[in-house]
């Protein structure tokens, strides 16, 4: 099996990318709410942190209080600019960045979701250093619904090397303050990462054991992913990344975590049914708000511009950011589908009863064939379940479709003169 896994590494890699390819859509309006939305999530995206990690390839500047003033103003207007078109939310999700920079203007963002734009479900991600009373009070009387906090490793050598030890206080000052946050919100979710280079097995044991001890409501396993350019700067300092240990130490979680949790996706382990940071298994349309942000609907994918000066200039103006749009055909529709759906780890047979289902069994065929053959799905009676080389396989797919974003906006960022 370890045969198949470089090349089908290969053939994601340039897959994601060749799919992953933008249209120039400056100017361009978003449509009024589809008739009959259903289930649409709202993603808020706040680019700001006190300092910048290393081995993070998401959309972040170092924290200017004035510019970040500014940048909330605007994001209320466009938040009201998608209520004035008719859109309603059901979720809502805020990813960075670090959300909590500033607190006040983040509890406005929720009071005006929630009072006029008909969220119910709320999750918010947060660094440990803002794991206090003073940020978990409030968040908690806002009606925070799930807090995902960005742990990363519980190994103290990995957190001085990759740079959070001195910014967000050491494994053990972490776990005290992660017990006393227990039983705050719904769900406390934390985000480890896996396969960084200076991992070893034996770091991972110590993560899974912090984990027991815990007794997390949730916890989301990410594999390093990084894009190009990041993998380079951390193959200088802290080694290369090995996809063959990868494997191993999936493996090593994935067998931990069953004893005690239920698989929400191929790498997101729960106690209980609740929200996830991946949104996009759980809606079918999501709209993004915020310089950076990503939003799909009617089989597009638009992103808003980069420049986070032009994203304020452009609301201020009365427009829509909207800086690239990416409109899939009805193939890439269809494999799009295929990697959302089963990286939830199991389909439903009742799907393909729906006319969408029935377009997915007679197009895709050969895929389904081939992961029947290669042992990664298996046929129960009343649905399809990945096995355990068909969860890798999904872990692989996932992290060469979000090292495929990472890569697009680190040239949308370029192109937009950003400089972090």
């Amino acid at each position: 099996m370890y045969i198949i896994e470089p090349v089908l590494n290969r053939a994601l890699r340039r897959s994601m990318r060749s799919v992953l390819r933008f249209d120039d859509a400056a100017g361009r309006s978003v449509p009024p709410a589809p008739a009959g939305q259903q289930r649409c999530l709202l993603y808020v995206h706040i680019p700001f942190c006190e300092s910048l990690c290393p081995y993070c390839s998401f959309h972040r500047f170092v924290f200017d209080e004035q510019l970040a003033r500014e940048y909330f103003a605007a994001l209320m207007r466009e938040i009201g600019m998608y209520r004035d078109l008719g859109y309603r939310f059901s979720g809502m999700y805020v990813g960075g960045g670090t959300p909590t920079i500033m607190l006040d203007p983040l509890l406005d963002i929720i009071r005006t979701a929630r009072e006029e734009l008909g969220v119910e479900e709320i999750s918010v991600e947060t660094n440990p250093n803002h794991v206090t009373p003073a940020y978990l009070e409030p968040l908690q009387r806002a009606g925070i619904n799930r807090l995902s906090v960005g742990v990363q490793s519980f190994d103290d050598i990995i957190l001085k090397a990759i740079g959070r030890y001195e910014k967000y206080g050491g494994a053990q000052e972490t776990f005290e303050r992660l017990k006393q946050a227990a039983g705050m919100f719904d769900t406390l979710n934390i985000d480890l990462i896996f396969n960084m280079p200076l991992q070893s097995e034996d770091s991972l044991a110590r993560d899974l054991a912090m984990i027991d001890r815990l007794k997390a409501d949730q916890v989301t396993f990410y594999p390093l992913m990084t894009a190009p350019s990041v993998a380079q700067r951390l193959a200088s300092t802290l080694g290369p990344i090995d996809y063959k240990k990868e494997k191993r130490m999936y493996m090593l979680i994935l067998a931990h975590m069953r004893r005690e949790y239920q698989s929400s996706t191929a790498w997101c382990f729960s106690r209980r049914k609740a929200m996830i940071d991946e949104y996009i298994i759980d809606y079918d349309s999501y709209v993004g708000v915020g310089s950076g942000a990503f939003g799909y609907f009617n089989n597009c994918i638009y992103i808003n511009t980069f420049n986070v000066s032009e994203y304020i200039e452009r609301v201020n103006a009365g427009r829509f950011p909207t800086g690239l749009v990416k409109q899939f055909t009805r193939r890439e529709t269809l494999h799009y589908l295929l990697l959302m759906k089963l990286f939830a780890t199991e389909l439903p047979k009742t799907f393909f009863g729906t006319a969408r289902g029935r377009e997915f069994k007679k197009s895709l065929w050969p895929e389904m064939a081939m992961l029947r053959l290669c042992g990664a799905l298996r046929d129960l009676p009343d649905r399809l379940v990945l096995t355990d080389q068909g969860r890798y396989f999904w872990v692989m797919a996932m992290r060469e479709f979000f090292i495929a974003v990472d890569t697009m906006r680190d040239v949308c960022r370029r192109e937009a003169g950003v400089v972090e």
